[in-house]
């Protein structure tokens, strides 16, 4: 029999008046989640623990203990939960170490890849795929992007681990981009990046931004935000902004085939079963502006869709565990599984 962990946490019930930062990202709505939970409980020879908050583990020579559970003797784990995003978090130190002697989904490296938005670009870049141009620097010598915002006329300033819309900054002239670094270096520098990420910036409407959901490598549904998500950057120029960090607040769309293409094919190059991405539309041309790894999962979209998050999730893992021809041996070779026959 497979033993097969899993950190699946469940959103809360109902909602809060002022919801805290993240409150529902990385969690699985509780109707779905529950679904989910009885269908798995329904595969035959596989045994399931569950709750194993890698967050809450400690690792003993290279081995990871959760409580009297070692993960390490598991043949699966399999998590979407809320990690820290920064570099050297402990959870994901715990998932890479883990991940040497278990197949982890997803597999860390490639959700750390899909948190940093100057390396996530550059992979879908190398894929082939329309991404923004982007400069990566050190915060010291800002001088360095001078050239480039000259020829490039405007740029986005962004937090590479992404904060839901909030740092990101449009840069006009160089000398904004100087003044803010001395500013971080006069208070913050410690604590602060070491380096800055412009993005070229490109004229767009917020009525043409459409987000994408994937899980699978089939498209589950696309959305926009609504107008009161989108802040002003300067007269022609917005910005998705959610300073609560909330989500929610989107209206289901339909997704054009060539943005449908686009996302899948940025999935594969990802390699990450449960993601989604951004587009705009930009002189007629699809640019994909941002990978989320903690995707929109909006019950009510699911259903629009004759789909059910549940049962999606639910195909996921059973495609792991090796009910489909060789999922377990994927699952250790690159730590996810992506449908070929998906339309």
């Amino acid at each position: 029999m497979l033993r097969v962990g899993t950190f699946l946490p469940p959103a809360a019930r109902g909602g809060t008046a002022a919801p805290r930062p993240h409150t529902g990202v990385g969690r699985i709505p509780p109707d779905d989640h529950a679904l989910l939970m009885e269908l798995l409980a329904g595969l035959a020879d596989v045994g399931f623990v569950h709750d194993l908050d890698i967050r809450r583990s400690c690792i003993r020579n290279g081995r990871v203990h959760c409580g009297d559970v070692c993960l390490n003797d598991l043949d699966l784990y399999v998590w979407h939960a809320w990690m820290a995003r920064e570099p050297g978090s402990y959870a994901l130190e715990a998932l890479r170490t883990l991940s040497a002697d278990v197949p982890v989904v997803p597999d860390p490296v490639r959700f750390s890849t899909g948190l940093d938005k100057y390396r996530a670009h550059l992979r879908l870049s190398r894929a082939g795929l329309p991404v923004p141009d982007t400069v990566l620097l050190d915060r010291r010598d800002t001088a360095a992007a001078a050239p480039v915002v000259a020829e490039w006329g405007r740029a986005l300033l962004k937090p590479r681990h992404g904060s839901f819309g909030q740092g990101v900054l449009l840069i006009e002239d160089p000398a904004t981009l100087r003044d803010l670094a001395d500013y971080l270096d006069s208070t913050l520098a410690a604590t602060t990046e070491s380096t800055f990420l412009l993005e070229r910036f490109y004229p767009n409407s917020p009525a043409d931004w459409i987000g994408t959901t994937l899980i699978d490598g089939t498209l589950m549904y696309g959305y926009r935000k609504r107008s009161h998500r989108f802040a002003r950057l300067s007269a022609d120029a917005w910005k998705v902004y959610d300073p609560e960090g909330a989500g929610g607040d989107v209206d289901g769309c339909e997704v054009p085939p060539v943005h449908a293409r686009l996302a899948r094919r940025a999935q594969q190059a990802l390699g990450l079963p449960l993601v989604g991405f951004d587009l705009i539309l930009s002189e007629g041309r699809p640019v994909i502006v941002d990978e989320n790894t903690f995707p929109g999962l909006y019950p009510g979209l699911f259903a629009a869709a004759g789909r059910s998050l549940g049962r999606e999730l639910f195909a996921l893992v059973r495609d792991l565990v090796g009910n489909r021809p060789g999922g377990l041996a994927r699952a250790r070779q690159d730590g996810t599984t992506v449908r070929t026959d998906a339309g």
